[in-house]
């Protein structure tokens, strides 16, 4: 940006929301670490299945819960995050704008839905961007790549981003993170954060999460046309989610696959379950992604014969994820 009014900024970039988002504010901190290392150290690989009502398919996510990552990170690398929530308009504005005014990003909870940069977005509560600037009618955020990464905001969209409700939704979360008192140590970070991850996912504490929330999508996969709304909208959207905004598709297993390829080079004694653990999850991408590719094409010639393709695949996807899970949570 080069509005006078707007401090030089230079932004973290990625493709997935908070890793952007809490990317930023680790790097305004003095921390520059890839966005993969980020994921990874943030336990954020997961999986979950829910029928929502208030969206025409069943949700899947590709993640842990919206903010466990950002918290797990901070905790793995010891570094101090400062997380508030309130209902007051007022309050929040005052907390953000004290924040900028010392020069340090803050971090934001909203949806998307009401940013005026996304095109035809739906609502979703759980998208995450950084804040780093503002005048009277503006607020400029960093957002993903794919997004634009720079972007400014009216006030007004803003308010209404973050005051959503529904689910997902925070209460205006916001969150700061100041500098660490000493040297991160990344070995041992990864090592605890592979181990956490692989111990969440093995033991899922719902049917629809982990390993069993894919079977579930598997089961459901196949009736997805009935389901629909409008099968060449609804379809072709769920495939878009999955495989570019991560809900479910390739974009959080490239993430953890090249995480541990970054793991693997720092750990040399765990070099070799890593890589096993790597080229599991390698497999495991390229199959999310051949899921995503079918869904789509359901949507556009409405043949069931694509979903019942999609869901054999999601059976063997949980198979892989779960042996890699087992591999690393032996490390």
């Amino acid at each position: 940006m080069t509005d006078s009014k707007f401090a030089p900024f230079q932004p973290f970039t990625g493709v997935h929301c908070e890793t952007v988002a809490t990317g930023t504010l680790l790097k305004a901190a003095g921390i520059e670490i890839s966005e993969p290392m980020l994921f990874g150290l943030g336990e954020a690989l997961g999986f979950v299945f829910l029928n929502l009502a208030t969206l025409p398919l069943p949700f899947v996510g590709g993640r842990s819960k919206p903010f466990e990552l950002t918290t797990r990170l901070c905790r793995n690398l010891g570094v101090p995050c400062r997380s508030t929530e309130t209902k007051s308009r007022k309050k929040a504005w005052e907390q953000l704008e004290g924040e900028i005014s010392r020069g340090r990003p803050a971090g934001l909870q909203l949806d998307c839905y009401y940013l005026d940069y996304f095109k035809n977005a739906p609502h979703f509560a759980g998208h995450f961007v950084a804040a780093c600037g503002m005048d009277a009618s503006s607020v400029l955020l960093v957002d993903t790549a794919p997004q634009g990464s720079l972007q400014r905001v009216p006030r007004a969209s803003l308010e209404a981003a973050r005051h959503a409700t529904g689910p997902m939704s925070a209460s205006a979360r916001m969150w700061v993170i100041e500098p660490p008192a000493g040297e991160v140590a990344l070995g041992p970070a990864a090592h605890s954060a592979m181990r956490a991850n692989a111990a969440v996912y093995l033991s899922p504490s719902f049917a629809g999460m982990s390993y069993l929330g894919i079977e579930k999508l598997a089961k459901s996969l196949p009736n997805w046309l009935k389901l629909a709304t409008d099968p060449e909208r609804d379809l072709p959207q769920a495939a878009m989610l999955m495989e570019r905004a991560g809900t479910g598709g390739s974009l959080f297993r490239n993430l953890f696959r090249d995480f541990l390829a970054e793991a693997g080079g720092i750990l040399p004694n765990l070099r070799s379950p890593i890589g096993t653990a790597h080229g599991l999850f390698a497999k495991a991408a390229t199959e999310w992604r051949i899921v995503a590719e079918l869904i789509e094409r359901a949507g556009a010639d409405c043949k069931r014969e694509h979903l019942e393709n999609a869901a054999g695949r999601c059976r063997g996807i949980a198979a892989l994820e779960t042996s890699a899970m087992r591999v690393l949570a032996d490390i």
